[in-house]
């Protein structure tokens, strides 16, 4: 691991701490492409019509004069990159951005009134989780994965997938990062190879309780829907989505109360945060956590967030969070996708353009370098040489896009409230409560919202 020690910015840090914000909100029912919500198994290339990828018809792009994108605001930087690309391949063309949204449900209101004032919307940048509400709210049209260019990475294209079509192409993807100190570790005798299980994290942890050196072992942070995140990434090690391939809530299976019981014993080696920004600063300025669970989205603002911290540096190292024992690499997957909302030929066959534009390697390149997420594009990874020598701890995540699975996304009126009701109740799991009876409550609340 490499020892950090340059000095950053704080606000710098934390910046990107919440530029990659994936989350974990919750949506409509959940949509096809694979047994029990995981994504579609596929070759990271396929057959497409051009190496290239799509471009509108000579036809189409004489007549389209204005294309309209619209996106959260985090995928501001990347929208204006591949307008820009977009302008210049057709000179005269108008390519409005409409960046301003903080969530995916601001994002729709603004979409809505778009349209009643007779401005339609020809892209959308949702979050993965949101696809199926996407869909079937404002009618994403579907979409041919031979208009991608040949070196989209086609294994996460399951992640886009609803009700068997696919309505959203994956470009900025994220998943669970466990993130440790590694001086703390070595400290207490831990090789950090053991914590590719929960059985090795809490051994680890109980190493560095009895190492005595006053540090807290883990923290698991539950704020803004993080929670559920933990409880599917685990029950997902094995095989067992907490949605059922049906769109309902599934929290009481044996994986999922074997999840519970291990966040409960992770609990219990200190208060664990909720907020994610808090829990950075624990762990890189106070040295008060030696294991962090984090979003890979958010590793290198944390990286530089240590070396922020001066003389008072330390050793770094990340990995995939652990699996249950027994259990393999399937991590819940969050992030963001492009979709077409235009209905008329031409705007569709431009929409479907300006998206091969904005997923060109040179675009996904710039977003993995800003804000560290998995790249979508297999020539994108090749020019991230450098950025991977500055920052080995990413390296492992890059292996994960074929084992990549859908995020729950629930259905019913209030759906969207399940998220953070679910993380709630990891807290009190967190917080020493019985995992039985958490889970069984759970159930019943998640019942109750999606019907």
């Amino acid at each position: 691991m490499m020892r950090i020690c340059r000095m950053v910015p704080l606000v710098v840090a934390l910046g990107m701490i919440s530029l990659t914000a994936c989350g974990g909100g919750s949506s409509g029912s959940a949509g096809g492409g694979g047994p029990a919500g995981r994504s579609v198994a596929a070759s990271a290339t396929a057959a497409v019509d051009s190496p290239t990828g799509a471009r509108a018809s000579v036809q189409c792009a004489a007549q389209v004069q204005t294309l309209r994108l619209a996106a959260i605001s985090t995928f501001g930087d990347v929208a204006r990159a591949g307008a820009a690309a977009m302008r210049s391949a057709h000179p005269g063309l108008t390519v409005d951005i409409v960046a301003d949204a903080p969530d995916y449900p601001s994002l729709a209101e603004q979409i809505r009134a778009d349209r009643a004032a007779g401005r339609g919307v020809d892209v959308a940048i949702a979050e993965l989780d949101e696809l199926p509400r996407l869909t079937r709210e404002l009618g994403a049209q579907p979409l041919s994965a031979r208009s991608l260019r040949a070196s989209y990475d086609q294994r996460l294209l399951g992640l886009g997938t609803v009700g068997g079509r696919l309505v959203g192409i994956p470009a900025q993807v994220t998943s669970l990062a466990l993130v440790y100190n590694q001086d703390a570790l070595a400290q207490a005798g831990v090789d950090p190879r053991s914590l590719s299980s929960t059985d090795g994290v809490l051994a680890a942890a109980e190493r560095i309780r009895s190492a005595g050196h006053g540090i807290q072992a883990i923290d698991l942070p539950t704020g803004q829907g993080r929670g559920q995140w933990l409880l599917a990434a685990l029950a997902s090690s094995r095989g067992t989505p907490i949605q059922d391939a049906a769109g309902r809530p599934a929290l009481t299976t044996p994986a999922a109360r074997e999840a519970a019981a291990f966040l409960a014993k992770a609990g219990g080696y200190g208060p664990q945060t909720a907020n994610a920004t808090d829990a950075l600063l624990r762990f890189g300025l106070r040295r008060q956590t030696a294991m962090l669970a984090m979003s890979v989205g958010s590793l290198v603002g944390a990286l530089e967030f240590v070396a922020g911290s001066g003389a008072r540096g330390f050793r770094v190292g990340a990995t995939p969070f652990p699996t249950l024992p027994g259990g393999t690499d399937h991590p819940v997957a969050l992030g963001s996708a492009l979709s077409v909302l235009a209905t008329d030929r031409c705007q569709r066959e431009m929409a479907t353009e300006l998206i091969v534009t904005l997923l060109s390697p040179d675009v996904v390149a710039a977003g993995a370098r800003v804000a560290s997420t998995i790249p979508v594009d297999t020539a994108a990874v090749g020019q991230l040489d450098a950025f991977y020598a500055r920052y080995p701890q990413l390296r492992p995540f890059l292996g994960l896009a074929g084992a990549l699975v859908r995020p729950p996304a629930w259905g019913g009126s209030r759906g969207a409230q399940e998220a953070a009701a679910l993380s709630a109740q990891v807290a009190r799991l967190l917080g020493g409560a019985d995992p039985g009876r958490t889970l069984t409550a759970a159930q019943a609340e998640a019942e109750d919202l999606t019907k």
